[in-house]
């Protein structure tokens, strides 16, 4: 028991710590080599899949024709999933404006997956930019993006995502999504990103192709991309910003729908678990992935095997401080629910919070519950 229990928490201070220090320092003595070009630029096409976003979609689109890129080099399809809202008219009005604009409607609300289905055949530019309807990205996204497809290596660039206040305090950033981003310019530098931002990536387009309805189009792509030999990469000059979540509860219904995917999307990408085929692609997805998806059997473990050996003191001293902090984490939920919030208790909560979205995640998995709808 007592080995069963050092084990486990070996695995979670390995996903937590030691993965992301290993990366650090191997990226620090040796990076992989890109053949960047600021005169390349193809052409780019922008394809967003939109339900009810009459609350961003208008900023996204000015967004878009604000952006320094050739405007005959770049188009904008959007693809209204049947919205009901005002979505569809504020869309039109700029296709009125604009030639490199188009709007396409799905009549029957299929999910994200499906719209951008819907409109993949009509692509018929050299890259394709896949983004949110509530992302806005700086001016200069695109040039940052495209000049690594000078480098045939490179199947996939996505960009660096910063959350903002409604305010629009562009300060704002979530201490997980500080930790992931360092993670991932890591994993860039040393080989490449298992994931990319759904909210901004681009994309070579002979591997822009139909996917699953229930796939998560941002982790199947990169899939994609690595299954055929490519690289996939961060941009962290390409920023794109999205809305920051207040509450740590509101990310709950989100991330099980983002877990369960994921779970499958892997499933159908198994082979680059092959340690012998792709020996750091498989390493990079158990050691970022699979075993962040598994932490809460981890805790259960580490909790359980601790309990069952409670006649040794320190096991005693470690449950008090797990239940303590357990506390702080259930009292944030509660108090959030309130519109209060402690900061010093964000963290247990967000722990709590993703761990309970990871295990309904896993049970849908096992069970072949899939969701399409967004």
């Amino acid at each position: 028991m007592i080995f069963i229990f050092w084990f486990s928490c070996l695995m979670a201070i390995y996903h937590l710590f030691f993965y992301a220090v290993i990366l650090q320092v191997i990226a620090s003595v040796k990076q992989m080599k890109i053949n960047v070009s600021e005169d390349y630029m193809p052409t780019v096409t922008f394809v967003t899949a939109a339900f009810n976003e009459e609350e961003y979609i208008e900023e996204k689109l000015q967004s878009f024709a604000n952006l320094d890129y050739p405007k005959d080099k770049i188009n904008l399809i959007i693809v209204s999933d049947n919205s009901d809202d005002d979505t569809n008219f504020i869309v039109q009005k700029y296709v009125d404006k604009f030639d490199n604009i188009r709007l396409v409607i799905q009549k029957t609300r299929k999910g994200k997956a499906s719209a951008l289905n819907l409109i993949e055949p009509k692509i018929d530019s050299e890259i394709v930019i896949s983004t949110d309807a509530s992302s806005i990205l700086e001016k200069d996204a695109v040039k940052k993006m495209v000049r690594h497809f000078n480098d045939d290596s490179i199947g996939l660039v996505t960009g660096k995502l910063k959350y903002v206040k409604k305010n629009n305090d562009k300060s704002g950033e979530g201490l997980y999504w500080k930790y992931e981003t360092w993670i991932r310019k890591n994993e860039s530098k040393v080989y490449s990103v298992i994931v990319a931002s759904g909210c901004l990536f681009a994309i070579r387009r002979e591997l822009y192709k139909q996917i699953h309805p229930s796939s998560p189009d941002d982790f199947e792509r990169t899939l994609v991309t690595l299954e055929n030999g490519y690289r996939a990469i961060i941009e962290p000059e390409a920023v794109v910003y999205e809305y920051l979540t207040v509450k740590t509860s509101d990310e709950i219904s989100r991330k099980i729908r983002i877990i369960s995917r994921e779970w499958f999307a892997l499933l159908r990408h198994k082979a680059l678990l092959n340690f012998f085929k792709f020996p750091i692609i498989s390493l990079f997805l158990i050691s970022h992935k699979l075993i962040r998806w598994l932490l809460p059997f981890i805790s259960i473990s580490i909790i359980g095997s601790a309990i069952f050996l409670r006649s040794i003191l320190f096991m005693n001293y470690f449950l008090c401080v797990t239940a303590i902090l357990f506390g702080f984490g259930l009292l944030e939920l509660l108090l959030e629910k309130n519109g209060k919030s402690i900061k010093l208790f964000k963290v247990p909560a967000y722990i709590i919070a993703m761990n309970y979205a990871s295990s309904i995640a896993f049970m849908k998995f096992i069970f072949r519950k899939q969701q399409t709808i967004w």
